[in-house]
């Protein structure tokens, strides 16, 4: 227990750490950044919900204080969204935790790429519908928003991009490392 403890707080650091450092070293590409896909991969990890939440609203807050902020209803907007994917853990434990099994391993990753794909539209729609509604960027009509939309496809390839690279890289990453220390075990047996 105390075991994973530990490995919990420092995961919770590296985490948090490298998702602020990525969003820091990539903000020129918009929107492609690893915080939805920390938040997933956090979900799955951490034992407790509460612990997983901080992970990526921790990230956004040290990356946006450098960054810079932006108005408050996006804010609110954007770390919410950034941190729903939170709540697939169940969802996405129940994959992963039979993905040891060939006939599970296709579903794993099927569960984490749809997972990670809702997390990119919801974040999408979210936060465009606010920008259209508390903005006047755009008429504040239908046709207004369906030109917010319109105008926000290009940074949308990029969240999808981001979401599914370092969804993939993250839990990638885990299973290999979860093997390794694995066949680590057997080999001292």
């Amino acid at each position: 227990m105390k075991q994973r403890t530990l490995s919990e707080a420092l995961a919770f650091v590296v985490l948090v750490a490298s998702c602020a450092a990525l969003r820091i070293v990539l903000r020129d590409l918009p929107n492609f950044a690893p915080v939805a896909a920390v938040a997933l991969f956090s979900g799955y990890f951490f034992r407790s919900a509460r612990v997983a939440l901080c992970v990526p609203l921790c990230a956004m807050l040290a990356s946006d204080w450098v960054i810079g902020g932006y108005q408050w209803q996006m804010m609110v907007l954007v770390y919410g969204m950034l941190a729903l994917p939170v709540a697939a853990r169940g969802f996405l434990r129940s994959r992963w935790d039979m993905a040891g099994k060939k006939s599970s391993a296709f579903a794993a990753v099927t569960a984490l790429i749809g997972c990670s794909l809702v997390a990119s539209v919801l974040f999408f729609v979210v936060t465009n519908f606010g920008c259209w509604l508390w903005f006047n960027m755009y008429e504040h009509t239908l046709a207004g928003l369906l030109n917010c939309y319109t105008q926000a496809l290009p940074f949308f390839r990029y969240t999808l991009a981001g979401d599914l690279v370092f969804a993939c890289v993250l839990f990638g990453g885990y299973c290999l490392s979860t093997q390794f220390a694995a066949r680590r075990e057997l080999a001292r047996a």
